[in-house]
């Protein structure tokens, strides 16, 4: 492939899950609304300065976070990747570092914090429960895309060697193949291996 030359990307595999683009859409719409309430609450029914501000400030800040994750969200849902970057999928399908790391650690700080919430005072069990709830999420959401990613990667270069892959993704997937020999190299390895494993499953039946 050229250098800075874009890859064309293949366009009917789609990195979100459909569910879970649904649910953090309506996740961040519904918060968002609650963060605007808060606005409103705090202009028409606060009446000390101090606290009026604060919930006007705390109230516009949360909205910031919910329209930055709506963005994200969609921007996941309408990002394409190219066909070297899904064969690399193929190829690593392995647990990603940060969540084999970070994903039960927290998950077990978020239970702590739900069993201190009924027992302690705030300073004790917000840390656990709001820190361990945010990392378990992010640790959690970014292994089930790259899951997601990889079971669409496979099923599509199967396809592809049998040659009934959709016209559009094929044609991205020979682009890639005719600018980058060692991805055509890689691309050829993995219909062999499909080959191999397709005629071992013939003499066994």
């Amino acid at each position: 492939m050229k250098t800075n030359e874009t890859p064309i990307p293949v366009r009917s595999v789609v990195c979100l899950p459909r569910w879970l683009m649904s649910a953090s859409v309506t996740l961040c719409l519904v918060l968002l609304l609650g963060c605007l309430a808060f606005v409103v609450y705090g202009i028409g029914w606060v009446e000390e300065p101090g606290r009026r501000w604060g919930a006007i400030g705390g109230g516009l800040g949360g909205a910031i976070g919910c329209l930055g994750g709506l963005y994200g969200t969609l921007n996941d849902w309408y990002r394409r990747l190219p066909a070297t970057a899904l064969l690399w999928h193929v190829q690593n399908d392995a647990p990603l570092p940060f969540y084999r790391r970070v994903f039960w650690p927290s998950l077990a700080a978020f239970g702590l914090g739900l069993i201190l919430l009924c027992f302690c005072e705030r300073v004790v069990w917000q840390p656990f429960l709001h820190v361990g709830g945010m990392l378990a999420f992010m640790s959690g959401g970014m292994e089930l895309i790259r899951r997601h990613t990889t079971r669409q990667a496979r099923a599509l270069f199967a396809v592809y060697s049998d040659h009934t892959l959709e016209p559009a993704d094929a044609a991205a997937i020979d682009d890639a193949r005719r600018k980058d020999a060692k991805f055509d190299a890689e691309v050829r390895a993995f219909q062999e291996l499909g080959e191999r494993l397709r005629g071992l499953a013939n003499d066994i039946a």
